[in-house]
Formats: C-alpha cells, structure tokens, sequence
C-alpha cells in the first residue's frame, strides 16, 4: 500500500499540473489589456458618462494639457468642469493624461445594464502601472461634475497580469481585479513541474519492481 500511495501522489500532482498547464495555454495567460470595462448600479440623475479621476504625478504630463478629443462622442471642451478638475491630486484620466479614449458609453436611466468601455492607449503594458489610488466621477453631457464616488486602491498584481473591471454604484466603487499568470508562470513552469514528478512516478515505480523481483528471486 505505501509502495502504490509514494507513486499515487507524484503522479496525480503530475497529471493536475499538466492539465493547469494546457488550459492556461489555451486561454489562461491571453489578457486584454487594450480595454477598461466600467459597470455601474445607482448613478445621480442627469448622469451622461462617467470618467476616472487618477491620482497620479502630474510633472509627467504637460501643464494643463487637456485633450477632449479623447471622449470622440461627447461634445466636451477644455473649459468644462470635468477638465478643470484637480482636487487632492485627482484629475480626469479621459481629458488629462492621455491614457484613455472612451469609446462606449450607456448610461441611461431606463437601462438596467449601465456601463461605459475606455480603450486604453498604453499598449500592452499594466493599466494601472503608475495609478495606485482612483475615484469615479458622474458627469452630464457637458462635461459638469454631478458626484464623485470614494477612493479605491489598485492593488499591484504579482506573479501574473491583471483584467480590471470598474464597478461603481453610487458613492461606492471597487476595482475587480483578474489576474492571468504569464506564459513561463501559467503554462512552462507547471509543464516543467508535473514533467519531473511524471519521472519521479516513473523512476519510483521501476525501483519498487525491480525490489519485488529481487525478493521474489531470494526466496
């Protein structure tokens, strides 16, 4: 019994590694990193789009660099409140840094599926790289402030790359963050993990055989 549970044991952590492994080749380790998925529940009336305030270290954008092209189908300018505001070292990440273009929004008080999509423009590289601390800001079509929920913190993804998803509903908001673990972590290093222990099965499976042939031969 103890011969068939030291072969049992590598062996079935040898298979589960190669099956995690193989399915984080199909799909585990693919992240979108081109898009930020907003979701929303109770917003204030007059609601039109809602934006991200960032906190971030504003010496790394120009001055007062407003960009209103970045919300394509909102008619926004750089007097607007939104664009103006810069409170505690929140500013818009839509008109102020350059990182987002809002590409979809739904924010009508007959939907019940409220949401807004932002296409980021950092390329492949983590959304949140520079940002640790954001708010949701509600904002009517002109671009004026109508509330602006608490703070949440991003919280740095180890081991892997993260999927956010922006969940707000009133003054609350939470980042949901996915974390898809990288190629070498997701697929080689399991591969490689359940590979020796397959041998070590193997090789520990061989030895006791070749143990029981050597005693039978004794006897």
């Amino acid at each position: 019994m103890q011969k068939a549970v030291k072969v049992f044991i590598p062996l079935l952590l040898a298979i589960g590694l190669g099956i995690f492994s193989f399915y984080n080749y199909i799909d585990g380790y693919v992240v979108d990193s081109s898009h930020l998925k907003m979701k929303f529940g109770e917003v204030p009336a007059g609601t039109e789009f809602a934006d991200i305030l960032v906190k971030e270290d504003w010496h790394r954008y120009p001055d007062g660099a407003v960009n209103v092209s970045f919300a394509p189908t909102l008619e926004l300018d750089e007097n607007c409140e939104l664009a103006k505001y810069n409170e505690d070292g929140y500013a818009s990440m839509i008109l102020r840094t350059g990182l987002a273009l809002l590409e979809d929004h739904e924010m009508s008080p007959e939907v019940s599926d409220k949401h807004s999509c932002l296409g980021m423009m950092s390329g492949d590289g983590d959304i949140f790289d520079h940002i640790h601390h954001i708010k949701v800001a509600y904002c009517d079509k002109d671009g004026n402030i109508l509330g602006i929920t608490d703070e949440a913190e991003v919280k740095s993804a180890m081991f892997g790359r993260p999927e956010y998803t922006i969940k707000a509903d009133g003054s609350k908001v939470e980042l949901d963050t996915h974390i898809k673990l990288t190629f070498f972590w997701g697929v080689v290093l399991p591969g490689v993990l359940g590979a020796i222990l397959l041998v070590t099965a193997i090789d520990i499976a061989v030895k006791d055989r070749k143990k029981s042939k050597a005693s039978d031969s004794e006897e």
